[in-house]
């Protein structure tokens, strides 16, 4: 970490440097809007859109820098139930990132949201959680975004972008402090070094000394520490050539998962439980803009490198632990050709490709509390059967050590068109587009269970001395599979906009969700084939005949079968809108929406969580709902918003087995309702007083209900989180006192139920964060 930040203040001193040697430059206006909050400019298209992003037949929200600042947002969870229907919670570790858009989302397997950087991609939830620093904007298309981003969009697309250094020159330094450790501190430059090329380099680090104790330890169980920095270099090489350049560092080392029994407010983790993660995040884009048309391209690179300790029983019993490492390099390129004019006729098409190494080394530990747990099936026979032979492990521990290969790549070539005053009327227009979008996915798995040693004393006769005979029974499994996914794509929305400041749309699209195989299903598979490993090499005639046929018989699928999930499908259907009154001090948007969803991928726990989780189908899903957004600003110094969204998310076709049915059951984790309302009012003093300005913001956001579990038996209510700052500003230098929920809100934020492995099924939550005070000091200086 000291090397980092040496490195950062190392190009920081030499970027200074350089733009005193280089020519000022006005900020660039062109090809942007004006958003009616607080006089701030956001880019108006992006590199394959064919519609301009506030008259998008789409629902869309723009978040602009300081929407982003007066609402605390720091990092992506903090953007939760800021947008309508639009929900991330906070599950212990930054290893998952889950985002719940209109009731559709996962916490493991493939995203169900996608997300951009400066319009690169990350391919592992696990690299979605990172700071938010020096944000141009943030956009969140909601609905299924399939045919312009392609796999694993269903539920909508996260872009978020980085200011750029040759529209903007000044620097940043900002200092906070706060409750329960909390320590930040963030710096950024941005210059030009001539009057074509700009640079710029920033630098963060934050912790905190956690806020839930570890019985066990008696110390916090979830204190952390992240810290990093970006540099970014963009080139006006000519006036129609433009090239940029960024390279993102992040690295967090956090102790997590602070799980607690429902009736604790504790942890009690005998066990590591923690997380590290290094993420390094890399692109290079260039844009030709010719008379009528430009060409797009964007080459992104990013490896993540994690190591995930759990104590997987969550108690103070030594059962069941497991660590997770991975190594993941990912690589896309996409090109765009886009038409640049204003005529009828808009038209972009393209081509994405990508290949993405996943490595993931998974050793689980059976504990000594956790071994007996082995041999249930064995025990059920010994009470079936008193000339049952005594079977014993003489292990306490057992190592399941596993590690799997997951390489996947694909390609993609997609195409989408809009036509304005459709059939000659005025304000109407269509856009309409289609994927072709290719995978494949594969797994390579070598598990095996290590140094297991079976103890088997038959039943002898009276008078005979007791045998004892040792069986070796470790098993490995060793091998691969490959499947592969086509998918088609569509697309097709017409809107009506019969005056400047208002239109309504309806659109129809596509999702697709990739399927794949589950490396963590291999602990329940491993310890099946040990239990038949460890009969199979009893010597015969040791266990009497007609027990054998006692034993169960194990899986009827096939290995594939049991590690595979098939893709997840969806059709979105919506009637939205948008207009701005009062000379356009009050906005409001609203969207209907109904998604309809094949093969819903669900997380199943595996012999109720002591073999871990596994993503599997589920049948038939619909989902329907409306949103709507409000915003007033009656002057440049006040704004109201309120954003609310409800989204009934339901299981259409899901029977487990004949006596066990969810059909009609709300969709787990995912809220259905939530709802945002907050003002933010800026008050400028006299020429020469003491303090320039003053500005004070509140919001209120919350979310539910929120189901558990598939049978809706557990749910967490409807909560919501008070949030409130004041900044007072005087030169270049400001001061804001902030607060995070100050109410201190008891809620859960996750909720699971997991077996003992002594047959009694215990309910865990992770508790929402208490109340968070802090102040911090900045320093802007803009050019």
């Amino acid at each position: 970490m000291r090397i980092l930040f040496t490195y950062l203040f190392i190009l920081y001193s030499i970027a200074s440097f350089s733009a005193n040697l280089g020519k000022q430059a006005k900020g660039n206006e062109k090809d942007s809007l004006k958003v009616y909050y607080l006089d701030e400019v956001v880019i108006n298209t992006s590199v394959k859109e064919t519609n301009d992003l506030r008259n998008m037949p789409t629902a869309i929200s723009v978040l602009s820098p300081k929407q982003l600042s007066n609402s605390q947002v720091e990092s992506l969870p903090s953007l939760s139930a800021m947008i309508p229907n639009f929900f991330v919670p906070s599950y212990g570790s930054r290893v998952s990132t889950p985002i719940y858009i209109r009731g559709i989302g996962t916490r493991l397997g493939s995203q169900t949201v996608s997300m951009y950087v400066d319009n690169v991609p990350s391919f592992n939830p696990s690299a979605f959680d990172f700071e938010f620093q020096d944000i141009q904007r943030v956009e969140v298309m909601r609905g299924a975004q399939g045919t312009l981003y392609g796999r694993n969009a269903i539920g909508g697309i996260v872009n978020v972008y980085t200011l750029s250094p040759l529209s903007y020159q000044g620097t940043n330094v900002a200092v906070s402090g706060g409750n329960y450790g909390q320590l930040t501190a963030k710096a950024a430059t941005y210059n030009k070094l001539s009057d074509n090329i700009g640079f710029s380099i920033n630098g963060y680090f934050k912790k905190d000394d956690g806020y839930f104790i570890n019985n066990f330890t008696g110390k916090n169980a979830d204190a952390s520490q992240n810290g990093g920095g970006r540099v970014k270099l963009e080139w006006q090489i000519n006036p129609v050539l433009q090239a940029l350049l960024f390279s993102h560092y992040d690295y967090v080392s956090q102790g997590a998962f602070p799980y607690m029994h429902e009736d604790s407010t504790a942890v009690n983790l005998n066990e590591p439980s923690s997380y590290d993660r290094l993420l390094l995040t890399n692109g290079l884009s260039l844009r030709y803009i010719g008379n009528k048309f430009s060409v797009n391209s964007t080459t992104g690179y990013q490896f993540l490198k994690d190591d995930m300790k759990m104590d997987q029983d969550y108690s103070p019993l030594s059962i069941f632990s497991i660590r997770q490492q991975q190594k993941q390099h990912s690589i896309s390129q996409e090109i765009t050709i886009k038409s640049e004019n204003n005529k009828r006729y808009r038209w972009v098409v393209g081509a994405f490709g990508f290949y993405d190494n996943r490595n993931i080394n998974t050793p689980v530990t059976i504990k000594k509390d956790g071994t007996p747990f082995i041999l249930h099936r064995l025990a059920a026979l010994q009470q079936m059967f008193p000339q049952m032979p005594e079977i014993t492990l003489k292990n306490e521990e057992i190592g399941m050590p596993g590690k799997y290969k997951k390489p996947t790549y694909g390609a993609a070539l997609f195409q989408q068109s809009s036509i304005n005053n459709l059939f000659g009327v005025e304000g109407l227009s269509t856009t309409f587009g289609l994927r072709l979008d290719y995978e494949h996915a594969q797994i390579g798995y070598n598990t095996a269970t290590e140094g297991v040693t079976m103890v088997v004393k038959p039943q002898m006769p009276p008078n005979v001395p007791p045998v004892q005979i040792d069986v070796p029974a470790d098993t490995t499994l060793l091998g691969s599979f490959k499947k592969h996914f086509v998918e088609l794509l569509p697309k097709f929305a017409i809107r009506y906009q019969p005056i400047e400041t208002a239109f309504v749309y309806i659109s129809a699209s596509k999702g697709y969700k990739t399927g794949g195989y589950n490396e963590q299903a291999f602990s329940q598979i491993l310890r099946d084939a040990m239990q038949k490993s460890l009969m199979s090499k009893i010597p015969e005639g040791v266990i009497p005949d007609g027990i054998m046929h006692g034993m169960p018989s194990g899986q009827d699928l096939t290995l594939e079968e049991q590690l595979s999930y098939e893709p997840e499908k969806s059709w979105t259907f919506e009637l939205g809108g948008r207009c701005e009154m009062f000379n356009r001090k009050l906005s409001a948007t609203f969207a209907l929406f109904y998604t309809n969803v094949n093969n819903i991928q669900i997380i199943k726990l595996l012999e109720e969580g002591t073999a871990g989780r596994i993503v599997t189908n589920a049948g038939k899903s619909a989902s329907k709902g409306a949103e709507l957004s409000l915003r007033y600003t009656p002057s440049n110094n006040f704004t109201l918003f309120g954003e609310y969204g409800f989204a009934d998310a339901r299981f259409k076709n899901y029977e487990v087995s004949d006596s066990i049915n969810y059909s009609g059951n709300y969709i787990p984790f995912a809220p259905q309702h939530t709802l945002s309302v907050g003002a933010t009012y800026l008050h400028n003093f006299i020429r020469n007083a003491f303090i320039d300005r003053i500005v004070a913001s509140v919001q209120y956001s919350g979310a539910g209900k929120i189901y558990w579990t598939e049978e809706n038996d557990v749910f967490q209510p409807f909560y919501a989180l008070t949030n409130a700052s004041i900044s007072i500003e005087k030169g270049d230098f400001g001061l804001e006192f902030w607060g995070k929920n100050i109410f201190n809100t008891k809620y859960n934020s996750f909720f699971f139920k997991a077996s003992n492995m002594g047959g009694k099924t215990n309910a865990f939550v992770q508790r929402g964060y208490p109340a968070r005070i802090g102040v911090t000091l900045r320093y802007s200086f803009n050019r």
